[in-house]
């Protein structure tokens, strides 16, 4: 391709135009292997069920729609025009979901149509619709949201009110004017769609971006490093950085995109910002806000900015603190040195690169966040939100004397224990409950009374200062932190005092709950050797605070390792295809098929067995347009053009190629 074919994209010019080698091709054909053979597309029964349920969705909307427009008072005409549309974002949208991912789906609405309506009427008809199995509503959320799993797929939906009479097939959300009089909610829901459709538009070559982020992904997710609410990168974030390797590198093929993708967010100038396009404060008269580190003190501070394309540009990374920072680095040094080593071996096997990280093994102490609750009901949004505070949390330990670094895990682990007695549920809340009182089964208390307490634990690795040359005693003190944290989570405006409770145990890594582990306890301690004055060799066993490997030492006196005094609030109430594995070539616009572990649509189900919304018989077919709006890249990209010639009866995603200028 001559360089003045080539698409040029990004605030910089591009670092390279060469085109790729054939030891590239090679690294790339070796990266699409292991990623079918690791299970990351979806087969073609679970495509299917995934746009089957999505059609339903968007004529359901619609239906709703309708109906409250007709309680309005408005006239049958003016209510079938009204409209109602959906619209897919994140990785649906951009093409890099496998199997079990969720769907982010935005219902967006004319003016005449409210939260209230939304989280009342369409609740409703979604419980009428048997195939939905769960339903949780959230509506105090930074962006409201409902909780669904529909035939075994979960959908997160979320609710969007434009400034317009109508929302229809004549509905442009790229356009900014689409933000003209909404709230900060709707505003954050439509910008969903939005900031992914720009950065297909944003980047050179869609198959090589998706290709590329697949991999960036499941390396985040093995290593512990997806995920903004603990104050990782989220999706959107890695989306936008593997875009900004695209636009460095337009004509690399995937396998060089990720092994350029390491090194250079590595040695990154940060708080220097990645942006893709240079940021515009949008249409007069807006009163969005816009990222701005100058202006807002707020923006400054932040320590990783990962910035938006759409109007209003906003920060993605605005929840990362100095301890995630530091552990995304460290892991991109290791990603880097892994990368390198399989890129001067064309054709080696990635699979190094995605190993999982082992948290458990990694520091001699963390801090346990036990929440509890009476039922699973409960536990489902109090475990949320005590999560949320997580992060604010690992903020307060950062800062605690003695502590170098907070790690988060990303991972929960969520049980119920039965109880025999209120102690044992005082235990219980308190992740104090004996192994043997865990493991209890329904089995083995057949005819006792019994109660069960449902807890979410959430784990946070501590990195502790090494001893001082004077052999000075180090003081651990986790008060302040516990207080803070514990006093927000019961500041949520559900938090029954009866009902649930929240707490923090520090434990030592020997002292964590045997659920920690696979196989049930830590994995044996690694001797490392050492040289004594020069001569003689020893076997030596670490000490617990000295070094953050794992530890076989024997069990030392709380009071050797911390002293922490930490208030409680412990609850006294009762308490899971196509079989051909042969990689479709790097740079098609299609989905590989899986390798066989995954036999049928999401939770077994079949399309054709899916029962329509009872609500929607006689409702109209989908044109192409509403099609179009909850496509997946996965089934291809299309420009505005080309879709009005053919009409695009396949619901392409059609990309608006003039955002990219």
């Amino acid at each position: 391709m001559a360089n003045s074919e080539i698409k040029m994209l990004g605030v910089t010019p591009p670092i390279s135009v060469e085109p790729p080698k054939p030891v590239d091709i090679q690294s790339s054909d070796a990266l699409m292997a292991d990623l079918v053979a690791l299970n990351q597309f979806e087969s073609e029964q679970e495509r299917k069920v995934r746009e089957r349920l999505l059609s339903n969705i968007a004529q359901l909307v619609a239906k709703f729609v309708h109906d409250v427009s007709i309680k309005a008072g408005l006239s049958e005409k003016v209510a079938s025009e009204a409209g109602g549309r959906i619209y897919t974002s994140g990785s649906y949208r951009l093409g890099v979901h496998g199997p079990g991912s969720d769907i982010d789906t935005i219902c967006v609405c004319p003016r005449h149509v409210y939260k209230e309506h939304f989280f009342g009427e369409f609740k409703q008809m979604l419980r009428d619709w048997p195939a939905v199995t769960e339903i949780s509503a959230v509506e105090s959320a930074f962006v409201p949201v409902m909780k669904t799993v529909i035939s075994g797929v979960e959908v997160d939906l979320l609710f969007a009110r434009v400034n317009l009479p109508e929302a229809g097939d004549k509905l442009d959300i790229e356009k900014d004017e689409i933000l003209r009089g909404v709230d900060d909610a709707s505003q954050r829901s439509l910008n969903g769609p939005r900031v992914t459709d720009m950065i297909l538009n944003l980047v050179p070559d869609v198959a090589t971006f998706r290709t590329a982020l697949r991999t960036i992904r499941l390396w985040a997710k093995r290593r512990g490093i997806y995920g903004n609410v603990l104050g990782f990168p989220g999706g959107v974030a890695w989306a936008l950085l593997t875009a900004r390797i695209c636009q460095l590198y337009p004509t690399a093929s995937p396998a060089v995109i990720v092994g350029k993708f390491f090194p250079i967010f590595y040695q990154w100038n940060w708080p220097q910002p990645v942006i893709l396009k240079k940021i515009e404060s949008g249409p007069s008269n807006m009163q969005h806000s816009v990222w701005n580190p100058k202006l807002d003190r707020r923006d400054m501070a932040h320590r990783m900015p990962v910035i938006t394309p759409a109007y209003p540009s906003m920060c993605s990374t605005h929840n990362i603190t100095a301890s995630t920072m530091s552990i995304i680095k460290n892991e991109m040094l290791r990603a880097m040195q892994i990368t390198d080593k399989i890129l001067a071996d064309p054709g080696s096997s990635w699979v190094e690169l995605f190993e999982r990280v082992d948290f458990f093994s990694m520091y001699k102490t963390y801090v346990q966040v036990v929440a509890s609750a009476s039922s699973s009901e409960r536990i489902k949004d109090w475990g949320g939100t005590v999560e949320s505070r997580i992060r604010t949390l690992v903020g307060d330990l950062e800062v605690t004397d003695n502590i170098l670094t907070a790690h988060p895990s990303v991972a929960s682990i969520t049980n119920s224990f039965i109880c025999l007695s209120e102690e044992e549920q005082a235990a219980a809340s308190q992740g104090e409950l004996s192994v043997e009182a865990m493991k209890r089964t329904e089995e083995d208390v057949k005819g006792q009374e019994f109660k069960r307490i449902w807890t979410k634990s959430f784990f946070i690795g501590l990195e502790i200062e090494k001893k001082s040359k004077d052999g000075g005693g180090r003081v651990l003190n986790l008060f302040y932190p516990s207080k803070r944290f514990c006093g927000a989570c019961q500041q949520w405006d559900k938090y029954d005092e009866q009902e649930m409770s929240v707490i923090l145990r520090p434990a030592r890594r020997s002292d964590l709950p045997f659920y920690c582990f696979p196989d049930g306890q830590p994995k044996p301690k690694k001797k490392v050797k050492r040289a004594q004055n020069g001569s003689s060799t020893e076997e030596v066993v670490e000490d617990g605070l000295d070094d953050q490997g794992p530890s076989k030492r024997v069990k030392a006196e709380p009071t050797e390792m911390l002293s922490s005094s930490l208030p409680s609030t412990t609850s006294s109430a009762t308490t899971a295809t196509r079989t051909d594995p042969t990689p479709i070539p790097i740079g098609a616009d299609q989905t590989p098929a899986t390798n066989g572990s995954h036999t049928e649509g999401a939770d077994g189900a079949n399309p054709q067995d899916i029962p329509p919304p009872p609500s929607i018989q006689g409702m109209p077919p989908l044109s192409a347009t509403a099609m179009s709006s909850f496509a997946s890249a996965a089934k291809g990209v299309t420009t505005a053009e080309k879709a009005e010639e053919v009409g695009n009866q396949e619901g392409l995603l059609v990309l608006n190629q003039t955002a990219a200028a």
